[in-house]
């Protein structure tokens, strides 16, 4: 009698945990879907941010004369026009070269620096677009060195055809700095 009872409490045991089993798989689900989507959206953020840090290496590596390279400059980004993610930075990386102005926009979280983008401000777009062919080489439209509280201001467009404004107002360069840009 007594091995019929633990038989019968052992099945209702398991048919108990299945039941549990099955309940907590459907709550599980949604938290599994969001888990892979949020590790798939890390995981392309990542590999735009390694791009960009490539390009940076680089540059660092290339034989092209560094004038002064200027490190977490806190920096301002509008864009108007056509919706574009890679100039939603807040942080920039800036070389400054005699004939280019490198900008590695940048966000922050936590202390990690996710990179975002490289613009290059140049007049000499064929030699620059040869050597780092995923940058963003656009046409200057407006460089202001003195701007509103001493920041320097950059106005340019991404596409000719379609309308996509972009400004990039960099903050707290030091008057010697501003003298090094010559674009």
């Amino acid at each position: 009698m007594q091995s019929k009872s633990t038989s019968v409490q052992s099945f209702c045991a398991d048919q108990f945990i299945l039941i549990i089993f099955e309940k907590n798989c459907v709550m599980l689900f949604p938290i599994l879907i969001f888990i892979l989507f949020f590790g798939f959206v890390v995981l392309v953020f990542w590999q735009k941010s390694d791009s960009i840090k490539k390009l940076n290496r680089q540059l660092l590596e290339s034989k092209v004369i560094i004038t002064k390279e200027l490190k977490d400059i806190r920096c301002f980004c509008f864009a108007t026009g056509k919706r574009n993610h890679d100039f939603r930075f807040n942080k920039a990386d800036v070389y400054i070269l005699e004939d280019a102005l490198f900008i590695f926009g940048y966000s922050e979280f936590q202390n990690l620096k996710w990179y975002k983008c490289l613009v290059i401000l140049t007049h000499r777009e064929d030699i620059y677009k040869e050597q780092f062919p995923t940058a963003q080489i656009p046409k200057l439209y407006k460089l202001n060195l003195h701007s509103f509280n001493q920041d320097v201001f950059i106005e340019f467009q991404t596409t000719p055809g379609i309308y996509s404004n972009i400004e990039i107002r960099l903050e707290n360069l030091s008057l010697e700095d501003k003298q090094l840009i010559k674009i």
